[in-house]
This record gives structure tokens, sequence and C-alpha cells, in this order.
């Protein structure tokens, strides 16, 4: 920043921006800031009149302000902008939102069959692609862990439709059972990790060394209710002395075709239904959804950070969204589908200076040619990509 001539107006505004890392302003930054205001107001212009014996040239304003206005129109928002107790204030509650948390918790919300463990699998590949660890804990299983009482099996079967039912309060103390199970087992991961997880023994200094300290947990469940929300904000934020940020990602879809497609792939691979027919298991399943909505509560809390996906991206809602969030995790919401499609991978041909450069141990350069061999390769790669999209497109067609 040494470089920087402060008679600049741009240079002087990036210093006055800079002062933004703190909740407040010292005397000397004040007026720094206001000095600026003050360099770029534009000047006034008053009616004068000059006499040249018998003429008065009269100097009025408004030939200025029409200039300025159609420079308005011309430059659009390319003008430097400046700063008032608005636009600070508002810069200001972002740097609250954007704060880096060492852990993140992202919560599914939704009714079942609405895509939440699809998601959450898409997540947890991603971040993990994106070079954070990430796990996720899926409430289903516990509940089935602790349906199984002393024997340890998980039992899908027995928690039927009427277990998911608001009124029965022996299945909600169970519910709420296996749901603090996950959730302590979240948060110790996000404090621990795999290896040094419960009754996984002390990790050797030199795994703890290398372990990464960014982690996202995914917590998969319907988190149907606010006051269950709630809860599950309370235990992330309160009982560590790390920063946990916390984001909710409700999935909603009212596509009956999306919804039918959905519950027969849910009866065909939960544990859930393992032991019932199809017939059988798709009408429990619908029956268990009408449990959930007759207490579901969407969210409406504005003061949560919340991304609302809508029949699987084909809408999108965010709230206090903002850094990383911003950047990645919602373009890659966006882009998901339950589609298939092949993608292919593949090296570039052999170059005309291959050998050359294998003697020199050189790089290759940008501007070198295809050779014979490599030119043949890519007539071949063509002939074998049309063919691949024409049987791929008629499979589509077929469906």
């Amino acid at each position: 920043m040494s470089d920087i001539v402060p008679e600049n107006p741009i240079s002087s505004l990036k210093q006055a921006m800079s002062s933004l890392t703190t909740s407040s302003f010292t005397e000397e930054q004040d007026q720094n800031i206001y000095d600026h205001q003050q360099q770029q107001q534009p000047p006034s212009y008053s009616t004068t009149a000059v006499n040249f014996g018998d003429t008065t040239a009269a100097t009025n304003s408004n030939t200025k302000n029409t200039t300025n206005k159609a420079d308005y129109y011309a430059k659009g928002s390319a003008e430097l902008a400046t700063e008032n107790a608005l636009t600070l204030a508002k810069i200001q509650h972002r740097l609250r939102l954007t704060k880096r948390s060492e852990r993140l918790v992202l919560v599914l919300v939704g009714l079942p069959g609405r895509g939440k463990s699809f998601i959450a699998r898409k997540l947890q590949n991603f971040v993990t692609w994106r070079g954070s660890e990430c796990k996720v804990f899926n409430v289903g299983k516990y509940r089935r862990k602790v349906a199984a009482g002393d024997d340890g099996e998980e039992k899908g079967g027995d928690c039927g439709a009427d277990f998911f039912d608001s009124g029965n309060a022996a299945a909600a103390q169970m519910r709420q059972m296996a749901a603090q199970l996950a959730l302590d087992d979240m948060l110790y991961w996000l404090d621990h990790g795999d290896g040094g997880g419960r009754g996984g023994g002390k990790q050797p200094p030199q795994q703890q060394q290398q372990q990464r300290k960014d982690r996202v947990a995914i917590f998969d469940a319907t988190n149907s209710t606010k006051a269950r929300r709630d809860w599950v904000l309370q235990e992330c934020t309160s009982n560590s002395t790390k920063r946990t940020g916390v984001v909710f990602v409700e999935s909603i879809c009212d596509d009956k075709d999306l919804l039918d497609a959905n519950f027969l792939t849910k009866v065909q691979t939960s544990p859930d239904y393992k032991d019932m027919d199809q017939q059988t298991a798709m009408a429990d399943l619908r029956s268990r959804v009408k449990k959930y909505e007759e207490a579901y509560e969407t969210i409406e809390d504005d003061t949560l950070s919340y991304i609302k996906i809508f029949n699987l991206s084909s809408k999108m809602l965010v709230n206090h969204i903002y850094g990383r969030m911003a950047k990645s995790i919602v373009p890659a919401l966006m882009a998901w589908n339950i589609g298939t499609r092949p993608v292919f991978i593949c090296r570039a041909g052999q170059t005309m200076n291959e050998q050359e450069r294998a003697v020199n141990n050189t790089h290759m350069s940008r501007s070198e040619n295809l050779g014979r061999h490599g030119k043949a390769f890519r007539d071949s790669l063509f002939g074998f990509m049309r063919e691949e999209c024409l049987d791929f497109m008629k499979r589509r067609q077929d469906a």
C-alpha cells in the first residue's frame, strides 16, 4: 500500500475502506472519510451576472445539471461511489456475517422423500473435493439403532407410519433420543475428527499435524419443526469454544411426478422397507409423509442463514448466505439434478515435438501442434464420441 498516492480519490477510498475491519472508527478515520466525501461532492454553480458594457451574460447551473444527467445515463454505475452512514452500516453487517468458522454445520430440512439424503451425499462429495473434511450424520440410522434395543440390530419395519405420529409420546421420545445421539457424535467429530472419535484411541502426533482443521458436518434429518431447528442451532453454537457456522438447507418438492419417482427410489433402497413388498412399503411411506405434514413448519425466520431448494434445484431461495457458501455450495446446489449423463475425460493427443521434449526435459508449449499419431487419435476420438452421443440420445428418447 506504500505506493498509493493519497491525492488519488480511488486510493483514498481504499484507505477509508480498510478501516472497516473494526466495528468503530477513530476520529482521524472519520475525518479522512469526511474529507473524501467532500472531494467527491460536485462543485456548486450559482447564477452570476457579468457586465460587458450593455450586455449581461448569465451563467446558469441548469446547463451543468443537464450535462451531469447525460453523463449519469452514459456512465451508469461506473462512477466512484461515496460512503455514508447507511452504506457503512450495511458493509459492517456483511462483515459480521462473513466471519470465517473453523466448523460448519449444514442442517437438512424437509419432508420424507424430498431428496435430503441425495443432497447430503452430493454435498459430502463436493465439500471433500474442495479440500475440507466432511461427514454425514443420518438420524435415520440412529433411530433404527434406538428401535433395535439391546439386540443391536437395526430395525426398519418396526418403525411404521404410526411411529412418526406427533401424538405418539413414546415414539417421540425415541426419535428425540436418536437425534441427540446423532448430534452428540457430530459435535464430537467436529472437535476431534475420525481418528479421535469415541473409542478410537488417540491419534499419533504425525497424524494430528497432518489433519485438516476445516470440517463440515451434515446433519441429515427431517428437522421439520421450528422447535427442533432451534434446538439444533442452540446445541451447535453454545457448547463449543470454537466458532461454528450453521446453515439450514430445506428441500421443498410439490412436483407429483418427481415425488412419485423419489418415493419409489426410497422404498426400493431404504432399510426401513427391506422386508416389505413394494405396494405395502409405498402405502406406509405415504402415510408417514402425512404424519409429518401435520406438524411440518417451513423455515420463515429470516434471521437464520438458510437455502431453500424447490423441486431439486428448479428454483432456489437464499438468505444470509455470503462468503464461501455463496461462491461454492450455492452454485453446486443449483447445478445438481437427478438426471444421468456420461462424462468423458481425455488426455491430449501426441504432439510432433514430444520426443524432443523428453530428451531436452522441457515442458509442452501452447503453440505445439498434433503430430501424425495425435491426428490419428483425434479422428478416432471424434468417431467414438459421435457414436456414444447418438447412443445416449437414443436411450434418453426411449426412456
